[in-house]
């Protein structure tokens, strides 16, 4: 700051904001770091000092699509493949500082900033009942838990007792976007529907804890059926926009093992740009080459279990992440080429 003007060092979108120059975020403009001191957010003014540091910041992002109306469409053994209008509702929570080169985590703290909702266009795949079963027989989605007839009362009072905060790390964020788990997995229990009543005991209060996005899918690590979906998303992250020729923060992906709007496994590439620019229905038009892409991406990368350049870092996927997306890919790869 010079005065009552601030020097101004460079701009970002608001959209970006939340993720990038939040209080206590390690923003970099040209070469050089900066300590986010204060965002204030009325003003959409961020103020940052220069400094020298051995880390960097990364914020966890809760996205929900609200909202998918399509303007075309087309069904693939299953499969359906879409772009149109997209609603997508996003909120920054919290953040974690790592350590460069070791990646080790040291430290979190809070993002305490209002959900944005953002009218756009995407990309999307929907995973069909036939196609679901066949991935679940085949051991590489896992059904979705019925958690029985008390489960949207259970989750309200977890969500109440916690004060609609992550019990991991505090974050708080609007209802939609938090998740309750179950500390004992609810499939230990052996709820049949119809046959027994044994989702009382796995819904019961103390078996219940709020989480934000970020946390749960560190919590669920291993899982294959959220494993796989993020390993595709992720992996589409990566390819599309070396297909677009566009900047990566261009786009965005939500994977979810059931989206509120089409209640299947969906996945969804949607532009963080107001209304897009045509980059969905490009997507859409290069489907079978970004899934071909895709496949060999991950059958190519020379790591294990999975990193950066292909499903995922480790710590944020499970350990058959990477062999279950290449499993999910090949299917994916094979039923386009029969269509």
């Amino acid at each position: 700051m010079s005065g009552d003007e601030p020097n101004v060092i460079g701009q970002i979108d608001l959209a970006g904001a939340a993720s990038m120059v939040y209080e206590g975020a390690i923003y970099m403009h040209q070469a050089q770091t900066y300590l986010v001191d204060r965002l204030d957010w009325e003003r959409r003014i961020a103020e940052v000092q220069p400094v020298n540091v051995d880390y960097y910041t990364r914020a966890s992002v809760g996205s929900t699509i609200r909202r998918l109306a399509s303007v075309d469409e087309r069904i693939e053994r299953g499969l359906l493949i879409a772009h149109g209008e997209t609603t997508v509702v996003t909120q920054a929570t919290a953040f974690r500082k790592i350590r460069r080169y070791t990646q080790e985590t040291l430290g979190l703290g809070l993002i305490d900033l209002p959900a944005m909702t953002l009218e756009t266009t995407g990309y999307w795949l929907v995973f069909g009942e036939a196609l679901a079963d066949r991935l679940e027989a085949l051991g590489i989605l896992l059904r979705p838990n019925d958690y029985g007839p008390n489960w949207p009362q259970q989750r309200q009072l977890a969500l109440e007792r916690d004060n609609h905060r992550c019990r991991t790390c505090g974050a708080r964020a609007e209802e939609f976007l938090l998740h309750v788990h179950h500390v004992r997995p609810f499939r230990e229990y052996g709820y049949v529907p119809g046959v027994n009543e044994n989702y009382r005991q796995a819904n019961q209060i103390d078996n219940l804890m709020t989480l934000c996005p970020s946390c749960h899918r560190r919590a669920e690590a291993g899982q294959q059926t959220r494993s796989a979906l993020a390993g595709l998303g992720y992996v589409l992250r990566n390819l599309a926009p070396l297909f677009l020729m566009c900047d990566p923060e261009d786009i965005s992906v939500s994977a979810e093992q059931v989206s509120p709007v089409t209640r299947a496994p969906t996945v969804v590439v949607y532009e963080r740009v107001p209304a897009g620019v045509g980059f969905s229905e490009r997507l859409y038009e290069l489907h079978h080459e970004l899934l071909a892409a895709a496949l060999e991406l991950v059958q190519d990368c020379r790591c294990r279990t999975g990193c950066p350049a292909c499903v995922g870092p480790p710590g944020d996927i499970g350990p058959d992440t990477k062999e279950a997306t290449r499993q999910l890919l090949a299917i994916l790869t094979n039923e386009s080429i029969r269509a």
